[in-house]
């Protein structure tokens, strides 16, 4: 089997920060077979296949090194822009359908690309003493009020959020403390787990942990950020807020959202690095 790939950065301002992805952009070049192998081979934090396309859209299956995911942020926006420099989508617009159902998805220049999603916003959760054993985290930690983003005085709790992935949405009680967990090697009862604290008015640090779907850390997480944005527009209504990810495991990552209550709308740059043939 031999299949074309390009290696793009997603989420990034430069090349070589960001979120790496590895797309297969020519339906039917890979074995379905092989898919789960090469996704582990490769060893990012997802490899995306298209399996369909046409000039408004494309078909799409996502794999970490572990598993297959129905949705997935930067598998998004990244196999869109590719998708887009090779000429196959044409226009400023475009539809993804993965195993999630439709995804929107809107190019803006020559480098930023946005999704649309909507969601479940979650209801708040109590009983979460084991996810924040492995992460160290003590309980007076968790929780803060978010008009420390710009927005209503809403006190923020944790919540796991369904935009075609469940992940639990945890809010910290300051970036310092974002920044010193340590990643654990297993998140019980849950994929994936958003940690997140307010850098001030529409600015968010964050870190996401998904050792269960072979994620330790990732860069920068687009489908956790589409959560976020569902969980928040629910509680505040409209915001708009930059997230900060990935500084940590030094692939600085930018993530934009606009969330309003019910979806979210979730925007980065995209960066070309390579192109490649796989041979196996």
């Amino acid at each position: 089997m031999s299949a074309r790939y390009l290696l793009v950065d997603v989420f990034a301002r430069e090349a070589l920060a960001g979120n790496g992805l590895v797309v297969f952009p020519d339906p039917g070049s890979v074995d379905p077979a092989a898919m789960q192998k090469i996704a582990r081979e490769m060893n990012l934090s997802e490899t995306s296949y298209v399996t369909g396309a046409r000039a408004d859209g494309y078909d799409l299956r996502i794999f970490t090194p572990a598993d297959e995911l129905p949705f997935a942020g930067h598998p998004t926006l990244g196999t869109a822009w590719v998708l887009r420099h090779l000429g196959v989508l044409t226009g400023e617009r475009a539809t993804q359908r993965s195993a999630a159902g439709e995804t929107a998805v809107t190019f803006e220049g020559d480098h930023r690309v946005w999704l649309e999603r909507s969601g479940s916003p979650g209801t708040e959760l109590d009983e979460i003493d084991a996810v924040l054993a492995v992460l160290g985290i003590a309980p007076a930690d968790v929780g803060f009020d978010a008009s420390s983003l710009g927005a209503a005085p809403v006190s923020l709790r944790p919540a796991i959020t369904d935009v075609g992935v469940r992940q639990l949405m945890l809010p910290l009680a300051s970036p310092a403390i974002v920044a010193s967990l340590r990643a654990p090697a297993s998140t019980p009862g849950i994929d994936g787990v958003y940690c997140f604290a307010p850098l001030g008015p529409g600015r968010v640090k964050a870190r996401f942990f998904a050792p269960e779907i072979g994620v330790v850390e990732d860069p920068a997480t687009g489908s956790a950020a589409t959560g976020l944005g569902v969980y928040l527009g629910a509680r505040v209504g409209e915001i708009s807020f930059e997230i900060e990810q990935g500084a940590e495991i030094r692939r600085p990552s930018f993530v934009s959202v606009e969330a309003r209550d019910g979806s979210a709308r979730v925007g980065g740059e995209v960066r070309l690095v390579a192109e490649a043939t796989l041979h196996v």
